[in-house]
């Protein structure tokens, strides 16, 4: 990677981000089969396990991206993955990204602790001027979903990369800057506490 951003663990009260390895398969696969759960992702469902140990080669050989397995510390379960991508560390700026979890753990305190989690370390610890998000202009849910956490929808880019079913699609680019991060996170925090627990 380099000497700004590195593989660390980082821990809140119901979520544990874990450098992504090849043991998480397995939850991965369990949880990652569902179609619908990657309509606007650029690649589609697991389709076996081999699918799955491939997906996790490829995001580890990726340039530039530092993924990880999220886990439900409740029940120690691998429920979902997400990655720092676009690393400029030049401009101490970064994305996040390719983020997704299980059914039973979509819009619950685990996504919002995750996004809590991942903006603390990118602005406390490797003191970030910029995040980053962008979203297939198609996926509304997730845009309003940055929109409550207070980021600040940036403009799109229009045939912005081409995704599965050689679908050309428009990205929606939304951002959060060092002088904002302090209310973010009062609203975070907020948002964690009043989120439905998953199960």
């Amino acid at each position: 990677m380099s000497q700004w951003i590195g593989p660390v663990v980082l821990k809140g009260s119901m979520v544990r981000l874990e450098p992504l390895c090849a043991e998480h398969a397995q939850g991965l696969y369990n949880r990652g089969r569902v179609k619908a759960d990657w309509a606007y992702m650029p690649r589609g469902c697991f389709v076996d396990l081999a699918d799955t140990r491939h997906w996790i080669a490829d995001a580890l050989a990726t340039p530039g991206h530092l993924p990880f397995a999220i886990v439900d510390t409740a029940r120690d379960r691998v429920v979902g993955s997400t990655r720092y991508l676009a690393i400029r560390p030049e401009h101490r700026s970064l994305e996040i990204g390719w983020t997704w979890l299980g059914q039973e753990w979509q819009r619950t305190a685990v996504n919002t602790e995750t996004k809590l989690l991942l903006l603390s370390h990118a602005f406390e610890r490797l003191g970030c001027a910029r995040v980053e998000f962008k979203t297939d202009s198609r996926n509304e849910r997730s845009q309003r979903a940055l929109l409550r956490i207070g980021a600040t929808r940036e403009g799109v880019l229009r045939n912005h990369m081409i995704v599965q079913n050689n679908y050309l699609r428009d990205s929606v680019y939304f951002s959060i800057i060092q002088s904002e991060w302090p209310a973010v996170k009062a609203r975070l925090e907020a948002l964690t506490r009043r989120a439905v627990p998953a199960g």
